[in-house]
């Protein structure tokens, strides 16, 4: 009878069995091993026991062989060492160097496995040691408690702390995505808001006043060029290679205000603010800019826009307001991303619609 194994199948089964030995682990097993045959002779003339035999030297070597599994099979090396070191202690072997393996084989299952499964082992070596015990049991619990418990005590915390490093890295990279993601929409989408409007523009006149339809062309060149150039900065950053480029401030609110002018939109700018630290710039800009993207995006023809920046009661006060017809309205990603920088600098936005549309965020200034 001839079983026929695909080569998935093969690749498979090669692939489950296959695990990588790390060189930390050899180190251990070979230092606890050389410290096990060496100091186990000690430990032997000192109790007065009789010199080992080969089957202890064995046990030894099995228990120090065990850890060389400790980061990629550790229940493999809890078995072996607890078997090694209970065998060893119930043929009379004295007590020895031999137990610093099962020290390192408790702090590997703590480290590598569940709580539970960490517990459980714990247990199970600690009965392990019992019947060959020849103290009280006051003395074996003491035993247990620096011998078992506080090695299994030290994986936990360890096995905690990576956990949280992890997740404060996987937080990190989620912060920096939402970010660039947030960048990118601010960026392309006033963009696209602004060259949309100019190109309806340029069909309109482009019979009647070809002048104006050659500028309206050449705001949409300009326009592109600087959504493009953004982007490309942005995607740079995302693969670690931004280069340096002039930072956004509040000097840019009277550039972007003539760009919404050239698009249609009458836009007034007052800006009244101290020295400001570069991140609270760029999202004062920013929020200006989305405001101001959002009226020239959804507003009818004639409404007007004021945009103010001012301190007030260690406040830095943004306000873009608009002259359009009161109405409900959805909160969408602009606004839920405006709201995102308010608040990344312990700040607060808010909207209201009861005159036109007017956005409000206060960002506490820096001492």
């Amino acid at each position: 009878m001839k079983i026929r194994t695909s080569a998935y199948d093969s690749g498979r089964i090669v692939g489950t069995m296959r695990f990588r030995i790390k060189w930390q682990d050899v180190v251990l097993a070979v230092a606890l091993l050389f410290f096990g045959l060496v100091g186990t002779r000690f430990a032997a003339r000192l109790q007065g026991a009789a010199p080992l035999d080969v089957l202890a030297l064995l046990l030894i070597a099995v228990a120090a062989g065990g850890l060389l599994f400790r980061s990629v099979r550790p229940l493999w090396t809890f078995g072996l060492t607890t078997v090694a070191i209970a065998v060893y202690l119930a043929l009379g072997y004295p007590f020895g160097p031999i137990l610093l393996s099962g020290v390192a084989a408790m702090y590997a299952v703590a480290v590598h496995s569940s709580l539970e499964l960490a517990a459980g082992c714990a247990v199970l070596y600690a009965l392990a040691i019992l019947p060959w015990w020849h103290d009280s049991v006051s003395s074996w619990i003491t035993w247990c408690a620096g011998w078992i418990l506080l090695p299994a005590a030290a994986g936990v915390l360890m096995k905690l702390r990576r956990r949280s490093l992890v997740d404060a890295r996987e937080h990190a990279v989620v912060s920096e995505r939402l970010r660039l993601a947030q960048e990118v929409h601010d960026v392309v989408g006033h963009g696209l808001s602004v060259i949309a409007m100019q190109a309806g523009v340029a069909l309109y006149v482009l019979d009647s006043d070809p002048a104006k339809a050659r500028a309206s062309l050449e705001a949409i060149r300009d326009t592109s060029r600087e959504a493009l150039d953004g982007l490309r900065s942005e995607l740079d950053t995302l693969r670690g290679s931004a280069p340096l480029r002039p930072v956004i401030s509040l000097a840019d609110l009277p550039a972007l205000a003539s760009r919404m002018r050239e698009a249609g939109l009458e836009v007034s700018v007052a800006v009244d603010a101290p020295d400001l630290p570069d991140n609270v710039q760029l999202a004062v800009y920013r929020i200006v800019q989305e405001s101001l993207t959002n009226v020239l995006r959804h507003s009818s023809p004639g409404v007007t826009a004021s945009v103010r920046v001012y301190a007030a009661r260690r406040e830095l006060v943004v306000e873009v307001a608009d002259t359009g017809t009161p109405g409900p309205f959805a909160e969408g990603h602009g606004i839920t991303g405006m709201r995102s920088r308010a608040e990344a600098l312990n700040g607060t936005l808010e909207v209201d619609v009861t005159r036109g549309f007017q956005v409000t965020a206060r960002i506490p200034l820096p001492a």
